[in-house]
């Protein structure tokens, strides 16, 4: 697979995002005048790489909750309606929230995740993603903090995944059809195949 960001830039823009992340939120007048911490959400299951290093490196006060969200079934390649599957734990209503997706590609999921967390009546809520296909991301969805804008290719790696594999890797890497011979595009007639995991 060819390697499109590797560990050592990754952790390194992380690192930055996390300055960005921290200096934003300093400012604040409320982060100023009460202790009340930001409610970081992860979006999994594609996030969970991303939300554990760049929390690490926050030192801003964080609490954690998570939001489950599910696109791609099996080993499709095929964006279905996207659904989510668990919602935070944690009350929103008054809270500051920042959300934390993997890549942003259609925004169909990172819009649905965004429209149901706003019926917990956050007092203010920001998005942070890794990676964004600015040819596709839609302009209704917002984003604040943005890793690395990337071409519109299926990427696995640090968090991303073809049928459940490759998460692990440290690096994204574009996946192509070779890695595993026969796949659902090929036999998918006519049907729109879209590039990514979408956010």
């Amino acid at each position: 697979m060819k390697i499109l960001v590797g560990e050592t830039e990754l952790q390194a823009r992380i690192s930055q995002m996390a300055s960005e992340i921290d200096e934003y939120y300093r400012n604040q007048k409320w982060y100023q005048e009460s202790d009340k911490p930001v409610v970081v959400i992860g979006v999994l299951t594609g996030a969970l790489f991303f939300m554990s290093d760049l929390v690490r490196k926050l030192t801003i006060r964080v609490e954690l909750d998570f939001v489950r969200t599910s696109t791609y079934p099996g080993k499709s390649l095929i964006s279905r309606k996207p659904e989510i599957l668990i919602e935070p734990s944690k009350k929103l209503i008054n809270n500051h929230v920042l959300i934390l997706d993997d890549v942003l590609d259609n925004g169909k999921t990172l819009k649905l995740v965004h429209d149901t967390l706003r019926w917990g009546y956050p007092e203010t809520m920001r998005t942070a993603v890794l990676l964004r296909k600015p040819g596709k991301a839609p302009e209704n969805v917002k984003v604040d903090f943005v890793g690395f804008d990337i071409p519109d290719e299926f990427i696995v790696g640090y968090g991303l995944d073809y049928g459940g594999k490759y998460r692990e890797m440290p690096h994204v890497a574009v996946w192509s059809e070779d890695e595993s011979g026969t796949t659902e595009k090929e036999s998918c007639g006519n049907q729109q195949v879209h590039s990514n995991q979408p956010s």
